[in-house]
């Protein structure tokens, strides 16, 4: 399944891009929550790269990386990652929306990798996405009030309960022609920051599991001050990056106190007030 650079500029997807051997994954998962509860009293989604030595090593798979490249040239850094974790037995959903607005950066050269924990499909709430929706640009408008980082971290929220985002961006119009982007376990898609996609709720018996790493080009910036960004390839050393230390093994001491110290800056928005 080699990637097609081509379909992604034409698409703004590709899916799938790759596998990997996910072996284990699924086990290795549950015991990284165990631990977090133990050590800091609930799940952990956000940077999870910073605590696990194993995430860390996923996010520098070259399959992974190799494909990255293609789209970010040679120097790139992780801007985050994230479990994105649809559970079963809920009408947990993600609206329609694009990246773009919620995340503040200064260029486009942002692509997200979804590498599937075990099958995704439309039945277990897989993303759905709008072929070639990235070809507008930026669309639309988050429906916070203020700073939509402040209106997180205020508690603000507009949407209802079941929405996995306090802030809607875009309406059912725009998601009518989604496509679902259904993969196996150890499959990833990758797909730019300006595609159209959303998700509805888990409908199978058992979680959803994906792991999300968001790639930037090292000459894309958060708009506002400096931010805590991992490198990765490449020259990435910027006056307005904070480079993140690699863990050096599973929830050490040393990782956490590099994820207490990631966690504030824009990159670690979602990790304070994450629903449920």
């Amino acid at each position: 399944m080699p990637f097609d650079l081509d379909t992604f500029r034409k698409q703004g997807i590709v899916f799938p891009a790759g596998k990997i051997d996910d072996t284990g994954y699924l086990d290795r998962y549950e015991a990284f929550q165990k631990q977090s509860n133990a050590l800091r009293g609930k799940d952990t989604y956000i940077k999870p790269h910073l605590v696990s030595a194993w995430v860390d090593g996923i996010a520098r798979l070259p399959a992974i990386l190799d494909v990255v490249e293609q789209v970010l040239g040679p120097d790139f850094v992780l801007w985050t990652s994230d479990w994105n974790v649809k559970r079963a037995g809920t009408g947990d959903y993600v609206p329609w929306h694009q990246d773009s607005p919620y995340w503040n950066l200064s260029t486009d050269e942002v692509v997200t990798v979804w590498i599937a924990i075990g099958d995704v499909t439309t039945a277990n709430g897989a993303m759905e996405v709008v072929l070639g929706s990235h070809a507008q640009g930026r669309i639309g408008k988050i429906n916070a009030d203020g700073n939509i980082y402040e209106a997180y971290e205020t508690g603000q929220r507009k949407t209802d309960d079941d929405c996995m985002f306090p802030f809607a961006h875009l309406t059912d119009e725009h998601g009518r022609a989604a496509v679902p982007v259904e993969l196996k376990s150890g499959e990833f898609s990758i797909h730019d920051i300006n595609i159209v996609h959303g998700g509805g709720p888990n409908k199978s018996g058992a979680h959803r599991i994906g792991l999300g790493l968001r790639y930037i080009s090292a000459n894309t910036r958060y708009l506002g001050n400096v931010d805590s960004v991992t490198a990765i390839r490449g020259n990435c050393e910027r006056d307005y990056f904070v480079l993140e230390p690699s863990p050096d093994g599973e929830w050490t001491e040393a990782g956490l106190a590099a994820y207490n110290a990631a966690i504030p800056y824009p990159s670690g928005f979602g990790e304070g007030k994450r629903k449920r």
